[in-house]
């Protein structure tokens, strides 16, 4: 079929049009601005006028007649479409997030289970929990007699070696506060035998610290109900847990000696089927009028199987 001039100039303009429809949908796509799509809708209304001049009076009768459906349906789909990729993006953007927040805190696993999630939240929210705190005993001493870049050396590997038991057995780094470690089982993801798997990193952490034999540490753990989620202000806001849980589980690590781990009965009732001990005390903590049952693991001078 020959084309007239003026047929072939609104084809090579109607060709013009859905270049310039695809061309202001990608940019909108990468840009997210409003011109593209004012750009977009008049290419698309302007597509069936070049059109019908192209093609005669039998297509302008059945533009004529469908207009209204040849416009609605490409903008019904194009915002359908809008709708779609704005809400990939948005969780896209929120696991992005997530992964950027937790990455340094947790094992990969855990954020491979958030990821995995439609849905997560971290605003405050009370939940079971179990809370571990550790420090280095005599650190202030052995920090005043080697030079400034010794003692970042050794807290960086003590860190380090604390920092990979803990993600081992699902533990979520909360805090470094100083020479002080704190960390959470059963938050962000919920976590089984959760106070077993803090006992169990608690010796494994001793252990390998007496096989380092550079510092030795004392370790206090807690299990309860606890307030967890992000808390701080505007300018920074941390993941964490608070609560007499975790207060107790303060007060119990400064319980320790060198090398001890000492835990709440709470934790104890969980654990004594693996971990039995003999040291049972009774104790009445800082802050605290009700004397509280304790049970201590000496792990410097007894050795106790994981």
């Amino acid at each position: 079929m020959a084309f007239t001039l003026n047929q072939t100039i609104y084809l090579v303009l109607l060709l013009f049009t859905f270049y310039g429809c695809l061309k202001s949908l990608m940019v909108y796509k990468e840009k997210r601005e409003f011109k593209y799509l004012v750009i977009l809708a008049f290419f698309l209304i302007i597509s069936p006028q070049l059109w019908m001049k192209a093609y005669g009076v039998k297509m302008q009768e059945f533009l004529v007649t469908f207009q209204f459906v040849v416009l609605l349906v490409p903008l019904a789909l194009f915002l359908f479409y809008d709708y779609w990729e704005r809400k990939r993006l948005e969780e896209q953007k929120d696991k992005i997030k997530i992964k950027t927040f937790f990455e340094s805190y947790v094992n990969p696993k855990i954020i491979n289970e958030l990821l995995q999630k439609e849905r997560v939240e971290f605003k405050g929210k009370r939940q079971d929990v179990t809370v571990f705190f550790m420090d280095i005993r005599g650190f202030t001493k052995l920090s005043e007699k080697l030079p400034a870049e010794e003692v970042i050396r050794i807290l960086n590997k003590y860190f380090d070696i604390a920092t990979s038991i803990l993600f081992k057995h699902d533990g979520t780094v909360d805090k470094f506060v100083g020479d002080a470690v704190m960390a959470l089982f059963n938050a962000p993801t919920a976590v089984k035998d959760h106070e077993l798997k803090a006992v169990n990193a608690a010796l494994e952490i001793q252990r390998a610290l007496k096989e380092w034999g550079r510092v030795e540490a004392g370790i206090g753990i807690n299990t309860g109900e606890a307030i967890i989620g992000n808390i701080g202000s505007k300018h920074k806001v941390d993941y964490t847990a608070i609560g007499n849980t975790v207060n107790i589980a303060s007060r119990l690590e400064g319980q320790t000696t060198a090398g001890d781990i000492v835990i709440s009965k709470d934790v104890y009732d969980q654990v004594k089927h693996r971990f039995p001990t003999k040291h049972k005390e009774t104790v009445t903590l800082k802050g605290k009028e009700k004397p509280l049952e304790i049970y201590r693991y000496k792990t410097k001078t007894e050795s106790y199987r994981t």
